[in-house]
């Protein structure tokens, strides 16, 4: 009953309102002057209502009006590296962002350290997924190439032995392989496979979660385990995908870790120390190295006006147009133009996955390290909204040279990244912040 005579009261009001603004046309009397009046006070109040509110929710524990700056961290540490996460709400209304440690992932990919950062938009799903099924798609992803590969040197090997039977100048063929649960040498994880398995994990990852949002994967026989139990339980969900306007971006790299993952380093010492990155980029979260105090970045942000991502987003028949401070698809759409999810932007029957407005297809780099090397970082754009990316290592850095742990410093990132006013960094600092610090530890300060 009350929520009917307020209905009944605003649209009252709604209606005077209009009348005492027509009344403004010369020579128009339509309202007695103790109605008038009465608008004028209700409007008046209405309006200084609007502009106290701010200030009195900002006294309390609104997550629209004062920052969350509890920090959910965490760290470790294997041979040469340690490590930490940091995720911080910020000032959003909720928490978007799911980063993912693995320290030692299923041969063939046994002397690689997994960091993610996913950054999601729409919602918190799809990160979170992505954040717990992720390592599990690439080492399934590796094993496959891994095994089509030893597949097709034993079809060669065979193919070179009966064509060099009676042939008394032919050398063997090499055909040895590790045993089962053995540790591989870094011949045996070459970049080409690392990258080649993230370039497959991320387009799996993404089939995956279209197939979970049309509540179809748990009826796939492809899709076990975890995945299967995903999909069962978004079945009920009415819409056509439940990941149509939600998605997440990925910033994924693999740090070989020379040693065997377990601390102990092979015959060398020189063996145990981390030998290089393969960096796979989805969207518009970050990875920079910190090489002798310079940020080395080692992945492009991808946006809707850069001229290759604006060229395909047009040619898939979408736009790009500037909305407020920034590029998106469509006009109203995307601030970001590479993200897993998003199926909305990915409806084109008639095109691939890899020409349609937004695509999961990741940029993969790889980068070879040295004993400049002191850090890598991974960040949401939360993290570089406020910060270059040489700003963001000079936080890290500096905490660090001042006796910080891995923990604090990734905190301390996070922290500067959360604007302590919106309108003075004019709306900049407002994300979810997550970042991820690793270390090399023999880097000294």
């Amino acid at each position: 009953m009350f929520r009917l005579l307020l209905g009944i009261f605003r649209d009252l009001y709604v209606v005077l309102l209009i009348i005492l603004i027509l009344e403004q046309i010369p020579g128009s009397d339509l309202l007695h002057d103790l109605t008038r009046k009465g608008v004028i006070t209700v409007t008046v109040f209405i309006v200084v209502a609007k502009l106290a509110q701010p200030l009195v929710e900002g006294t309390t524990s609104g997550p629209s009006r004062i920052p969350r700056r509890q920090k959910k961290t965490g760290g470790g540490k294997i041979s040469m590296m340690e490590w930490a996460s940091s995720e911080m709400q910020g000032w959003r209304p909720a928490m978007e962002d799911a980063t993912c440690i693995v320290a030692s992932l299923p041969a063939p990919l046994s002397t690689q350290a997994f960091f993610a950062v996913f950054d999601g938009h729409g919602g918190a799903r799809v990160s979170l997924i992505a954040s717990n099924e992720f390592p599990k798609v690439l080492a399934a992803c590796a094993a496959n190439l891994n095994k089509a590969e030893d597949g097709l040197a034993e079809a060669n090997a065979d193919g070179d032995e009966a064509a060099s039977e009676g042939t008394a100048c032919s050398e063997p063929v090499n055909t040895a392989r590790s045993e089962p649960g053995s540790v591989p040498d870094l011949a045996e994880v070459p970049p080409k496979l690392a990258g080649e398995a993230l370039h497959s994990a991320m387009l799996t990852m993404d089939a995956l979660l279209r197939r979970g949002g049309d509540g179809a994967a748990a009826r796939n026989a492809e899709a076990t385990g975890q995945l299967s139990r995903i999909a069962k339980q978004l079945e009920s969900n009415d819409e056509r995908n439940a990941f149509s306007t939600m998605g997440s971006t990925a910033i994924v790299v693999l740090v070989d870790c020379g040693g065997n993952n377990n601390g102990t380093p092979r015959d060398s010492a020189a063996a145990a120390w981390p030998r290089r990155v393969v960096v796979a980029n989805c969207g518009d979260s970050r990875a920079v190295l910190c090489r002798g105090g310079k940020a080395v970045e080692l992945s492009e942000d991808h946006k809707p006006e850069n001229p290759g991502e604006e060229a395909r987003i047009r040619r898939a028949g979408g736009q790009v147009a500037m909305i407020g401070p920034c590029y998106r698809v469509d006009g109203v759409g995307l601030n970001l133009s590479r993200a897993l999810g998003d199926f909305h932007y990915k409806a084109r029957n008639d095109l691939p996955v890899e020409q349609q407005k937004v695509i999961a297809v990741p940029d993969i780099r790889t980068l070879d390290l040295c004993e400049a090397d002191e850090f890598l970082l991974l960040g949401c754009d939360g993290i570089f909204e406020l910060h270059s990316s040489q700003k963001a290592v000079d936080i890290v850095r500096c905490s660090l040279q001042s006796g910080l742990s891995v923990e604090k410093a990734a905190e301390e990132l996070v922290d500067q990244s959360c604007s302590p006013n919106l309108m003075q960094t004019c709306g900049k600092g407002g994300d979810n912040c997550s970042a991820i610090v690793v270390r090399f530890t023999a880097a000294t300060y």
